[in-house]
Order: C-alpha cells, then structure tokens, then sequence
C-alpha cells in the first residue's frame, strides 16, 4: 500500500536530486566562473578553489546517485544535508567577515549571499534530513509519477523564488 509518507520521501527526494543535479551540472558547466564564486568568499587560498570546486562537483555527483538507489537513499539524505548545511555555514562565515557583495554561487540566478540564502540552505537541509528518516517503501508507477510530478513543480516554484531573490539588492537599494 502505498503511504502518503512514501510519497513525500520520493517527491522530496526527486527535489533535491533536481537541484543537487542542478549545482553538479553549474559547476562543471561554468567551472571558471564557479571558482571565481569560490574565491570571493575568501576563506581558502585562491589556489584551492579549482581542487574545492571540482571536489564539491564529484560530491554533489554522487549525492544525486545515491539519493536515486534505493539502498543508498538515507547516505544520500545525509550527505544532501551536510551540503546545504556547509554551504550555509560558509555564507555564515563570509556574511561574519563583512564580504557583503557576493554571489552565493550556487547556480541558477545570481544571488547575493544573505538571510535569504542562510534560510534555504536550512530549508533544504531540514527536507534533506527529512528524507533520512522517512520510510523508503517502494511506490506503484502512478504514485512514482506523481511524486516526480510534484518534484518538477517544486522545481519550478523554486527556481521563480531563486529569481525573484536575485533581485532583492536592487529592491533594497529602490532600483525598481
């Protein structure tokens, strides 16, 4: 029987695998860039950013892998977790050293790191841990194709608010 916690594990797991794959692919895609991002936030030697940047790629890799296999679900979760809570802690760490003017990074619309980039890192780190703990029965076809379903629109919904809040510094300064 397929239980509605069953398909919140597999509409929030195909969400995070969309935007974990999402970071992966950012990364890899636009690596230069990626480094420079990873520069800016100033709290490792320019020189390590390269080996940083394509470390974190392979690890996001294997989080999406892990999240999609059945087995390997909750190490998935957890790994998921530790991302979204360190890529947080170093926002946290560069807000704390006044570096203000910064994007965060993470693919998708520019963002300037900020309260709002803090609070959806432990938004999804929250969804992340989440998924650990929730059960991984398996799910008919139809409800795999709704769970997915919800995970493409939440993908969509979260992509509008990524780009809603890029625009947050010219808002604050009275640009629009």
């Amino acid at each position: 029987m397929v239980t509605l916690a069953s398909l919140a594990s597999v509409t929030i797991t195909s969400f995070l695998a969309i935007i974990l794959a999402r970071a992966a692919w950012h990364k890899a895609d636009s690596f230069l860039e990626t480094v420079g991002f990873a520069q800016g936030y100033g709290l490792v030697p320019d020189g390590w950013a390269g080996p940083i940047v394509r470390t974190l790629t392979a690890i996001e890799a294997l989080t999406v892998l892990a999240l999609l296999l059945p087995w390997f679900r909750s190490l998935g979760a957890v790994s998921a977790a530790t991302l979204f809570a360190s890529y947080g802690g170093l926002m946290a760490m560069a807000l704390w050293q006044g570096r203000r003017q910064i994007d965060c990074g993470c693919g998708g619309a520019p963002q300037i790191v900020s309260a709002f980039t803090l609070s959806r890192n432990a938004v999804l780190t929250v969804l992340a841990l989440t998924v650990a703990v929730l059960p991984a029965d398996r799910v008919s076809p139809g409800g795999a194709a709704v769970a997915i379903a919800a995970a493409l629109v939440l993908s969509a919904i979260y992509a509008t608010i990524e780009k809603l809040a890029s625009h947050l510094p010219h808002i604050r300064q009275g640009e629009f």
